[in-house]
């Protein structure tokens, strides 16, 4: 299991002297069992990519705790904790070097570099082509890059995978593709998959669970099934284009439900304290004092 509690993540803002810091994430706890498929769906901003890097055990919380499989993870990370987890980003061509075939590429991910019969295997699996292993990244298209990121991710043999945008870019048909080939992997083998997003119908697709941010907050956690036929924060509701939003100007104070301006439910104290995470029933958690 991964498991991120109270995590919060800042940065510092300015030049080299200057004190003051931006929260990209104010108050997130997150779960994923194994062979659970976990969605973080939200807007630019909410602190899901942040979220990502946390998850995957490339940066470090501000402070908060994160675990993988109850082992509490230190500033000083166990590779064979980090090897438990697979990260795919938006970018694929990013995170393959121009230099090397995309053979060279495959053979860094794993642990007996003449083991080729493992990338073949995986390349089959992830429906990369034989033909492309003898090309350079520059030489696929979108799809075919987002497969090989793939292919290498699953060589590293991880228990969990992250995919952090990692279809937005690409369009609807191998959007699809990607989709249908992720859920046939999944009957495969029992991966957990963590699936970022700001685009709902992808995320209700393949995640049995979501969790939703805003502005750094976890402001919802339900199942799939919920967040069409019972979502709770108004901003859930207006996502799934179940309410609207009216706009309002106005003083409140730092400590407001940073969804208050937005909200045609605020009420006074909205506009001066943050609402804690609050546990509807066993499947539905909701960050609104319309629960309270």
């Amino acid at each position: 299991m991964i498991e991120a509690k109270s995590v919060k993540k800042r940065y510092k803002k300015g030049g080299f002297f200057s004190k003051s810091c931006v929260y990209a994430i104010k108050d997130i706890s997150v779960s994923i069992q194994r062979g659970e498929n976990i969605g973080i769906l939200g807007e630019s901003g909410a602190g899901k990519s942040t979220l990502a890097r946390i998850l995957s055990l490339l940066e470090p919380p501000s402070s908060g705790a994160v675990f993988v499989d109850s082992k509490k993870i230190t500033n000083r990370i166990d590779k064979t904790l980090r090897r438990k987890i697979g990260v795919i980003f938006q970018n694929p061509s990013g995170s393959l070097d121009p230099r090397i075939k995309i053979l060279s590429a495959l053979q860094e991910a794993l642990k007996d570099k003449k083991d080729i019969d493992k990338i073949y295997e995986y390349c089959q699996i992830a429906d990369v082509k034989k033909i492309l292993l003898d090309r350079y990244p520059n030489q696929l298209s979108g799809g075919e890059q987002q497969r090989v990121a793939i292919a290498r991710s699953l060589i590293a043999d991880p228990d969990y995978i992250i995919f952090d945008e990692a279809t937005s870019s690409l369009d609807v048909s191998t959007q699809a593709r990607i989709m249908n080939m992720l859920v046939d992997l999944k009957s495969r083998k029992n991966y957990s998959y963590i699936f970022i997003s700001h685009d709902l119908k992808l995320t209700t697709f393949i995640a049995d669970r979501i969790y939703i941010l805003y502005d750094g907050y976890v402001i919802e956690e339900t199942d799939y099934l919920n967040i069409y036929t019972k979502p709770l924060h108004p901003y859930t509701k207006m996502l799934t284009g179940n309410d609207y939003i009216e706009y309002i100007e106005g003083d409140f104070t730092k400590n407001a439900c940073p969804f208050y301006p937005f909200c045609r439910f605020r009420k006074k104290r909205c506009s001066e304290n943050t609402p804690d995470l609050i546990n509807i029933d066993s499947t539905h958690s909701a960050r609104c004092f319309l629960y309270d």
